[in-house]
């Protein structure tokens, strides 16, 4: 029985009524009843419908049963009738049976249909890339899956694994650099697919209808604090939103959707708390924002967050609109912020550039209209198209859990149309929408491109930047959805750490680093030219210094996130990190250095790329000594007794046996004695018992020569 009163589930009903599930099923379908399955919740209307029908059958089956009787003179002789009720149990038992029979045998055909589809799909793939020679296949596929698709003997992948000093099992999954090395062993051009099933699922939406529509454009702002960016979005949402039908601000889902203009156009904005989330889009590959709207206060300059905002709109390539603001305050200076940011190399219109600038005030509103309607204008620029009928994809913008409806993903959908049921990829997990909510949490039934919502039915809590993609049914959303936690699990599994200057210096050993970057942040601008400057002039042929983000001011987390983007060391000079900075560092294994004198950053900096020189080595002779006498001892071997003639013998320094000023042998020493007993090292003018690892054929007069090699560092 179900928590409220009167309600019941199917089985429990047709216990009741004793009869089975499937037969009360069938019973309730031809009461216009629709439930799916025996744990399916009736209501108690429904309960009382089909507890009615079945007692006008008990009484339809006792009035006939008096009226046979009646006619029947014979009754004793023959065998009792069996009841309507049971003749109907026994007839409904038997077509459940037949009809689940049946239905049983239609799943294993059409599971075994798809299976083969699959399995044709993907030989033809196969063939396909076999012809070109291109095969595309994710990262840290196994060995015995890569032999399937280069339709290679697995012995044969083996065994060129073993002659290139890899030593692999079938099951063993590859990563990149092995993957493109035996596809060029066998002639094959391997390409790594980014996500798995990223390119299926590409080609299936290209051959969806073209029809295109103007998607809305997906604005950022950004800026320094205290420049006005909250003030903005207030206002915003206050003349755009609040009493609005068409839109509403979205504080769920961190983003909303304003109209502008005569025709009504809409604009997505991303409400981001400061440049983190940007940059952490961006370190997952993310591209959601189209507009970056720069907020710089005409009271002031350009600040450090400024210049931060600035670092990462051109890192991920978005064009920047910029919007001086405070233009109400007695204090403004428009002219010196656009001189400002000429020196940051970026020049608005008025200044002979081509980036678009906006004068406004968040307080009277003046030059709202106009920022909003340049937005649309370089929205036109960038010609932002969308194709509604092919399958949705997206971008998560976060996700939680919500105690009352479990996980909860927030989306900006960004091409397609999403609909209540379509089934789901989104990173590494799947699922399938069972429901979704605009800003007000009302239910929405489908979302057009460039929109945010929020979805209910996601198989767990997807991560800030993940790819969302609609798929055709469940099997091939846990498909990927496998395929990609895989892939993720293995990623973890072989990841390596953060970069560190001692890991730099050591990994010149190997020579695969050459670049070391940095980020540079100091106390005033002055200091970060001349540090900035300093270690350029490290720069040689064989190592480099790139500094991918340097200014004024402490360090923040913001800088934490792109050193960890970038696989970049901080460095500090005359400032130090907060308190966020220091705990993201220690999570995201960031090294950060401070400094207070210029020629410490100069020689820390100096051995780090010293470390990427191959050392110099050096032969230092210590001694040498004469063999004299042979001894040959049971059970050990032969040993020369030898006179110590000049220096020191002493282990565990190298050996070398000389024989008529011939080099015969190199190596080690198996033992030193003086008599008896042990010894590390014999002086000149003493006797000795030498014995050399791997070598015994000892003749008298031969000279072995005990030396070290000697590494010595190389400096810039």
């Amino acid at each position: 029985m179900t928590e409220e009163t009167g309600k019941k589930r199917v089985h429990e009903l047709a216990r009741d009524v004793n009869i089975s599930s499937e037969a009360l099923i069938k019973v309730m379908a031809g009461l216009n009843i629709d439930v799916k399955s025996h744990m399916s919740t009736l209501t108690p209307e429904q309960v009382f419908t089909v507890m009615e029908r079945f007692e006008k059958e008990k009484q339809e089956a006792r009035t006939r049963g008096a009226r046979a009787k009646k006619k029947k003179k014979k009754a004793r002789r023959k065998k009792k009738n069996q009841s309507s009720t049971e003749a109907i149990k026994t007839v409904k038992d038997t077509l459940a049976k037949i009809d689940s029979k049946v239905a049983r045998v239609r799943k294993k055909r059409r599971k075994k249909y798809r299976e083969e589809k699959q399995e044709r799909h993907e030989k033809q793939e196969i063939e396909r890339g076999k012809e070109s020679g291109i095969l595309s296949i994710i990262e840290y596929t196994s060995l015995s899956e890569l032999a399937k698709m280069m339709k290679v003997d697995l012995n044969q992948l083996i065994a060129k694994c073993l002659s290139n000093s890899i030593m692999v099992t079938a099951n063993q999954r590859l990563d990149a650099d092995t993957l493109i090395l035996l596809g060029e062993e066998f002639n094959y051009e391997i390409k790594i697919m980014t996500e798995y099933g990223a390119e299926k699922l590409e080609k299936r939406r290209e051959t969806a209808s073209s029809k295109e529509i103007v998607k809305p454009p997906v604005v950022t702002i950004m800026g320094h604090v205290d420049h006005g960016k909250t003030a903005l979005l207030d206002y915003i949402r206050s003349s755009n939103i609040i009493g609005s039908e068409s839109g509403g601000i979205t504080q769920h889902i961190g983003a909303y959707t304003v109209n502008e203009g005569e025709e009504n156009k809409s604009i997505t904005f991303i409400d981001t708390p400061g440049h983190a989330a940007f940059t952490s889009m961006r370190t997952r590959g993310a591209q959601v924002t189209d507009i970056v709207v720069l907020v710089i206060a005409a009271d002031s300059k350009v600040m450090p967050q400024t210049l931060e905002a600035i670092d990462h709109a051109k890192a991920a390539g978005v064009p920047i609109i910029v919007a001086i603001s405070k233009i109400d305050l007695s204090t403004a200076n428009i002219e010196f912020v656009k001189q400002d940011l000429a020196q940051q190399n970026v020049l608005v219109e008025e200044w002979g550039g081509d980036i678009l600038c906006a004068k406004i005030s968040s307080i009277t509103g003046e030059g709202i209209d106009d920022l909003l309607e340049k937005i649309i204008l370089q929205a036109e620029v960038l010609e932002l198209k969308a194709y509604p009928e092919k399958p949705a994809k997206g971008t998560v913008l976060d996700g939680r859990i919500d105690p009352r409806r479990g996980s909860v993903a927030n989306l900006l959908i960004q091409d397609g149309v999403l609909h209540i049921n379509d089934y789901f990829v989104a990173g590494s997990l799947s699922g399938r929408i069972r429901a979704m909510y605009d800003e007000y949490e009302n239910d929405v039934i489908e979302v057009t491109p460039g929109h945010p919502v929020q979805i209910l039915g996601c198989s767990g809590v997807p991560e800030a930047g993940d790819s969302f993609n609609v798929v055709e049914d469940e099997r091939e959303a846990r498909e990927i959805s496998l395929k990609r936690h895989i892939v993720g699990r293995e990623k973890e599994l072989q990841s390596r750490r953060k970069v560190t200057l001692e890991e730099f210096w050591i990994s010149g050993e190997t020579e695969k680093v050459r670049t070391l970057k940095l980020i540079i942040k100091a106390d005033v601008q002055g200091s970060v030219e001349v540090v900035s400057d300093l270690l350029q002039k490290l720069n040689t042929d064989e190592v480099a210094v790139d500094i991918i983000h340097s200014a004024a001011g402490g360090i923040s987390e913001n800088d934490v996130m792109l050193a960890s983007a970038s696989d970049a060391v901080i460095i500090g000079f005359n400032t130090r990190p907060d308190v966020r900075a220091r705990e993201s560092a220690n999570t995201l294994n960031v090294e950060i250095q401070t400094f207070k004198i210029i020629y410490e950053v100069e020689e820390t900096i100096r051995k780090a790329l010293s470390g990427l020189l191959k050392p110099e080595e050096k032969e230092e002779f210590l001694g040498s000594a004469e063999v004299r006498q042979i001894f040959r001892i049971p059970k050990i071997g032969s040993i020369a007794g030898c006179f110590v003639v000049s220096g020191v013998i002493k282990r565990p320094a190298s050996a070398r046996l000389v024989r008529n000023g011939v080099i015969i042998w190199e190596g080690n020493y198996s033992s030193l004695k003086h008599f008896q007993e042990d010894r590390k090292e014999i002086s000149a003018g003493f006797e000795c018992g030498i014995s050399l690892d791997g070598y015994a054929d000892y003749k008298v007069n031969d000279i072995i020569e005990c030396f070290e090699i000697i590494q010595i560092s190389r400096n810039l």
